[in-house]
């Protein structure tokens, strides 16, 4: 269910920030990067639970935190 929000939250996000006519490499682009990290972090989130259950929540929170200054950069301004 969460993830089902957030692909329909993530795709409209880059609907706003990319001109149609480049909307198609816009949701490639993303794609690739949203597929690689994911699979990184996963793979990490992996190794720190086997290291430490404290480390892996404390990644995950530090991630989540970090994520919304990263949108705000790249949102795009009104106007």
């Amino acid at each position: 269910m969460g993830m089902g929000a957030q692909e329909s939250i993530m795709r409209a996000a880059i609907a706003e920030m990319v001109p149609i006519t480049r909307r198609g490499t816009g949701y490639g682009i993303f794609n690739t990067g949203y597929g690689i990290f994911w699979f990184l972090g996963s793979a990490l989130m992996g190794v720190l639970y086997d290291f430490s259950l404290m480390f892996l929540i404390a990644f995950s929170v530090v991630t989540q935190l970090a994520s919304v200054p990263l949108l705000l950069l790249v949102r795009k301004k009104p106007g």
